[in-house]
């Protein structure tokens, strides 16, 4: 039977229908202007190919979403939340102390997810580290070991777990067997066809509504359970496209084979809180990937649930970050992954050549990232984020240019409040082509997805841009050129440090000059007749300038008989200390 005989939507206003066009523009054609949540959810499916199953309520108001909800589907390692469920069911009955050790040995060590597998010799693991690691990393032999202490026998431990679910009024949930131990694998129908479990999207919603009740143990091991749950180490499903800024906290367990991907959990926020089970099996795309059809579809039907319960719209993806910090004496510094990078572009999909010398796109047109430096005690002015952004120069790249010109260090000698960006342009390559800087709203759209990385691992509290200086050293010129003429955060935009960087489009320097902007230039002689033609123009329009360094000067435009590569040593300091950046308290 077709999916689409078991669809049931049970909504206090679904009758009418729900404008969500904008939630799903980027995954099917055109839509009528007009969709219904059901319709949104049946086209997703369609899509994939497969069947899917969702199930969500709403905690606050008793609301209901239940599409295929009844369907009995494989659960993959989601089967892991009723053995977590009776594992701490026997701990409030008195019968399992969580801190009691196992041995794991080699004969206890089993393949598939989980890190427990690669540990030597005779390890001692305390059953409750065991479950917590059954839940966050999905572990095949840390769920052996907790499954092994719910009873004497196989058989034993699976009625545990299956009765008590049961008992819980979950109706078609079972545990099939033991995670990758072929030798207890029985060839009834249901563990040939399910393998190692088996349930509902309305049974694993009910399952986390009674354990967010409490109703499951007691309230120390409830709560035990959610810990472990908001510690999932997988988010590419309910949490993907949940907005960033919503301040929400995802308590979840995934689950995937082949053609089988779930994930179950509990969501909590400022606006409201809901349980949630997604299921999608039979689908035709077994990628071992995030960008997987099914694994897509249902982040989508994640974020259009949140929607429909909260009100919101849009389907923004949530900010993906490295998550590498990297401390260093005065503060600590990130790399970044970024949509809005300076490339990959379209203008560069196949490479560049420069002076007979290939530069392939792979290698030097596809580095989407940012550094970003952020000093201690770095704190937001009225809300807002002042910061430099500095672009590179020639054969160089972000991370090599941090060290080369000493800029963490020269940020804290400032003792200036501002983070400093330090953008990726062509990785290495002789050019200084700006990538999607070149077209408006390029520049925009990079420092706003920045400060919504750092806003959503708390390392600012307000997305918002505030003072911005720009630097660049040699040919990193051009990316600030079009930065001033495609006028991105032009009213922000306050100052530009040029280090030896005065190649050509001067007129938008002029154009920043004659608008009030400050301009601090520093240049070898190679770019002397450059500046010339510069100061010509500056006074042609009476614009008052110094040709010599003054920290008081508004443009501040001087010539150095240091080497190119050394422009910038001591410089930044200087320049920074002279900005309009406030001063960090000590």
């Amino acid at each position: 039977m077709k999916s689409g005989q078991y669809v049931s939507i049970l909504m206090v206003a679904f009758s009418m229908g729900v404008l969500l066009t904008g939630c799903v523009k980027e995954n099917t054609p055109e839509e009528p202007d007009q969709l219904t949540l059901e319709q949104q959810i049946r086209d997703l499916e369609r899509a994939t190919g497969g069947i899917f199953g969702i199930y969500a309520k709403n905690l606050e108001t008793g609301e209901v979403i239940n599409y295929n909800g009844s369907e009995v589907l494989p659960t993959a390692s989601a089967i892991k939340l009723p053995i977590l469920t009776e594992f701490y069911h026997q701990v409030a009955q008195g019968k399992l102390n969580p801190l009691t050790t196992t041995q794991l040995t080699d004969q206890r060590k089993w393949g598939g997810s989980g890190i427990l597998q690669y540990y030597s010799g005779k390890v001692p693991v305390r059953l409750e580290d065991a479950a917590r690691l059954m839940i966050i990393l999905s572990d095949n032999t840390a769920t052996n070991l907790v499954l092994d202490a719910l009873g004497t026998t196989h058989s034993q431990r699976l009625v545990a777990v299956n009765d008590y679910m049961t008992t819980l009024g979950l109706k078609n949930t079972r545990l099939l067997n033991r995670l990758m131990d072929w030798s207890t694998k029985t060839d009834s129908p249901e563990s040939l066809r399910f393998g190692i479990g088996m349930s509902t999207a309305e049974d694993m919603g009910l399952l986390l509504e009674r354990i967010v009740n409490q109703e499951v143990a007691d309230s120390v091991g409830c709560d035990k359970m959610l810990e472990m749950l908001g510690e999932q180490f997988y988010s590419d499903i309910i949490p993907r496209f949940l907005p960033p800024d919503a301040n929400i906290r995802v308590h979840h367990k995934t689950g995937s084979v082949t053609e089988t991907r779930v994930d179950v959990g509990y969501v909590i926020s400022d606006q409201g809180r809901y349980v949630v089970a997604l299921f999608a099996d039979q689908f035709r795309d077994h990628r071992w990937s995030d960008d997987n059809e099914a694994v897509v579809a249902l982040a989508k039907i994640s974020r259009l649930i949140w929607n429909h319960f909260t009100g919101d719209e849009g389907l923004e993806p949530a900010p993906v970050c490295t998550q590498d910090y990297y401390p260093y004496p005065g503060g600590e510094w990130l790399r970044l992954r970024l949509h809005n990078g300076l490339f990959p572009a379209l203008e560069r999909a196949k490479g560049h050549t420069y002076d007979g010398v290939f530069y392939a796109a792979d290698r030097h047109y596809s580095d989407s990232t940012a550094v970003v430096i952020i000093p201690d005690g770095f704190h937001e002015v009225d809300g807002k984020v002042d910061l430099v952004v500095h672009f590179h120069g020639w054969g160089n790249d972000n991370l090599h240019a941090m060290g080369q010109f000493k800029i963490p260090q020269q940020l804290g000698a400032s003792g200036k409040n501002a983070l400093f960006v330090i953008a990726q342009g062509p990785w290495r390559a002789r050019d200084s082509f700006a990538g999607k800087f070149e077209q408006p709203g390029g520049f925009k759209a990079f420092v706003k997805e920045i400060l919504e990385q750092l806003k959503a691992i708390d390392r600012i509290q307000n997305a918002t841009p505030g003072r911005i200086i720009l630097s660049g050293h040699s040919g990193g010129y051009r990316a600030i050129t079009k930065v001033l003429k495609n006028r991105d955060l032009y009213k922000n935009i306050q100052e530009l440090f040029l280090f030896d960087a005065f190649y050509g489009l001067q007129e938008n320097y002029l154009e920043f000059a004659d608008n009030g902007g400050r301009i601090h230039s520093i240049y070898t002689e190679h770019l002397a007749p450059e500046h010339e033609a510069f100061f010509r123009q500056l006074d042609s329009l009476q614009i008052a300038y110094k040709n010599a360094w003054d920290s008081d000067a508004r443009l501040a435009l001087y010539p150095t008989s240091v080497k190119h590569n050394e422009v910038m040593d001591g410089t930044l300091t200087q320049w920074l200390q002279a900005s309009s950046f406030d001063a960090i308290e000590r």
